[in-house]
């Protein structure tokens, strides 16, 4: 109840502390935003199904990628709320899944239309479509990055390197973890038996064959490099015995390897045993 003195109302002590409990609450809650830092990229703040879907009905409501269309007409494609649609676009249009056309408007990618006409009769090979635009993203080329220095990763390794690399508030952690499922979803990432993360097998790739002898240096689509036969020693001959070299040749190649380099990884390895068959002879 509140006290009357010398006229004046004023509230009891127990309501004063209420009272600026109140307040204060009320200035953490304002003062919380602003000691935010943002990420550096937008990041999923949806499931990849749902993800999946929102594209799909991207590719219906602008009829295969030809007229560009807003969140709403894309909502009512997929039976979400535009809310849910909208919130999605920044980070579908930061990774290239859709094309900003016009202020509020946006596009499927080719790689989008194209995933959304082969998904219904084959899912799986579909997927391969996003795969190429998650390679050219910052967190495809993070997991490649990743993969270079070691063969297999876990959860928690993954979410930490898209952490450094895109937002210092740890309370992004579920949003990173969106993402990993997404690659995931996609198929950029597989699960191993133990539950650790290994990259995809890359498809239609150069076939190599590297092994310790030089003659026997093999690459899909490149001449086998040529040796002069080896003559039999022979067992009466007296001194040192022959030298034998040996030779280690490493190739690092990745799914980000282009062709120009590996081009000149070939020509690197045809040159080193060009040198190596003329100081024999």
């Amino acid at each position: 109840m509140n006290e009357e003195i010398n006229g004046e109302v004023r509230p009891t002590e127990a309501e004063g502390k209420v009272s600026q409990e109140a307040a204060r609450k009320k200035l953490s809650k304002e003062e919380k935003p602003g000691t935010r830092i943002e990420s550096k990229y937008a990041l999923p703040a949806s499931s990849p199904e749902i993800l999946s879907k929102i594209l799909k009905a991207y590719v219906i409501a602008s009829k295969q990628g030809a007229e560009a269309v807003k969140y709403t007409d894309v909502a009512v494609v997929a039976g979400l709320h535009p809310t849910l649609v909208s919130r999605t676009n920044a980070f579908l249009s930061e990774a290239g899944f859709i094309l900003p056309e016009r202020r509020g408007y946006f596009r499927p990618s080719p790689e989008s239309t194209d995933y959304a006409k082969q998904a219904p009769w084959d899912e799986e090979s579909a997927r391969e479509h996003i795969r190429a635009v998650i390679d050219r993203t910052w967190f495809g080329q993070t997991v490649q990055q990743q993969f270079q220095l070691q063969n297999t990763l876990t959860k928690s390794q993954l979410i930490k390197a898209f952490g450094i690399k895109a937002t210092p508030d740890p309370s992004d952690a579920n949003r990173l973890g969106l993402l990993l499922d997404l690659l995931v979803h996609f198929g950029y990432l597989v699960a191993d038996e133990q539950g650790n993360y290994i990259a995809r097998p890359t498809q239609g790739g150069p076939e190599v064959s590297i092994s310790h002898r030089a003659d026997e240096f093999a690459l899909d689509g490149i001449p086998l490099v040529e040796l002069p036969p080896v003559l039999p020693q022979s067992v009466e001959k007296t001194g040192p015995g022959p030298i034998t070299s040996q030779i280690n040749i490493n190739l690092n190649l990745t799914a980000a390897t282009t062709d120009e380099e590996l081009e000149l990884l070939v020509k690197k390895v045809k040159t080193a045993l060009k040198m190596l068959l003329d100081h024999g002879k």
